[in-house]
């Protein structure tokens, strides 16, 4: 009989013992699944963090390209009337000189202006999506995560065997949270020697 209630005490321990362990195995792997998934959703966080950027890059530069070439245009046409005005604007017979002169003189200013004008915003067009193509492929990059990163997200299930054997046997609300069991095993922290 003492035979038998032992066996069956034995028995019930090891079941409680086994149903323990796949019950804190299971809580682990569970935790570490979790703490893969949050780390590849940081991982994706920062991308599109990235990708935000990248795209205020692309807004306001092109904010600028799309400045440079209405000014393009509206420069364009005001370039064209100066070449009609000095092929076929004509004075009136009998108009002085230095009136004349004035006239040819606003009209060259003019021409001039408007020609740097024109060229001054293609060349900042072009500038401005150099600058772009720059900033977003030297500054700017999206933060892809390395192989290594990527590794250390991972957890093995063999990492469960190198648990603490308390934690592995940790009877749950008995024993408090795994948090306080991790405490209770941690070795003290060192003081400092009082001088």
């Amino acid at each position: 009989m003492v035979i038998g209630a032992a066996t069956a005490a034995a028995a019930a321990t090891g079941t409680t013992g086994v149903t323990l362990f796949q019950y804190n195995r299971e809580n682990f792997l569970y935790d570490r699944k979790m703490r893969q998934e949050t780390e590849y959703q940081i991982m994706d966080f920062r991308i599109k963090q990235a990708e935000l950027w990248r795209e205020d890059v692309k807004d306001i530069i092109g904010l600028t390209s799309v400045k440079m070439d209405t000014y393009l245009i509206v420069n364009a046409v005001q370039l064209g009337f100066c070449v009609m005005a000095f092929c076929e604007g004509r004075i009136a017979a009998g108009t002085p000189t230095w009136l004349i002169g004035c006239h040819t003189l606003c009209l060259g200013g003019a021409f001039m202006y408007l020609l740097m004008s024109v060229w001054l915003a293609m060349h900042a067009s072009v500038t401005a999506k150099a600058y772009e193509v720059r900033l977003l492929t030297q500054h700017v990059r999206l933060p892809v995560p390395t192989w290594a990163q990527l590794e250390g997200a991972r957890t093995y299930g063999s990492a469960f065997e190198k648990v603490n054997t308390k934690q592995m046997f940790r009877m749950p609300f008995v024993m408090g949270t795994q948090e306080k069991v991790l405490q209770a095993g941690a070795p003290p922290p060192a003081r400092a020697a009082r001088a």
